[in-house]
């Protein structure tokens, strides 16, 4: 398996998890189990510039659970388009959403957002 394939079924699983995670937030300890195989699956990606393309790739997903973690994560390389994608789900009208993008905002502003755990 190509490189280029390897990270398209690696954003592809990126992708169906993030939405798995959404799926389970009733579910707190699915969540977080969900959540945890997701970050290392970020973890692994974010590594190489073919990885961080497909991030943020993701910035574009009609999710906004995708939309998302794919603009979180992608703040480290990609400052300014994550950061309008965080803030047009800051403004989406009673949503959990809007809440976490705008603490993930505070947080990299204050430098404290930290996604290397």
């Amino acid at each position: 398996m190509s490189e280029t394939d390897t990270v398209t079924a690696l954003r592809a699983q990126c992708r169906a998890l993030v939405i798995d995670w959404d799926a389970a937030k009733d579910t707190p300890g699915k969540a977080n189990e969900i959540f945890n195989t997701h970050h290392a699956l970020y973890k692994r990606l974010h590594v190489s510039p073919a990885g961080r393309e497909a991030i943020t790739g993701l910035l574009d997903d009609p999710a906004t659970a995708v939309r998302l973690a794919a603009a979180t994560h992608s703040l480290q390389w990609a400052p300014e388009r994550a950061q309008r994608v965080l803030e047009e789900i800051e403004q989406l009208p009673a949503s959990l959403y809007a809440v976490d993008a705008k603490w993930i905002l505070r947080s990299y502003h204050a430098g404290t957002l930290d996604l290397d755990w």
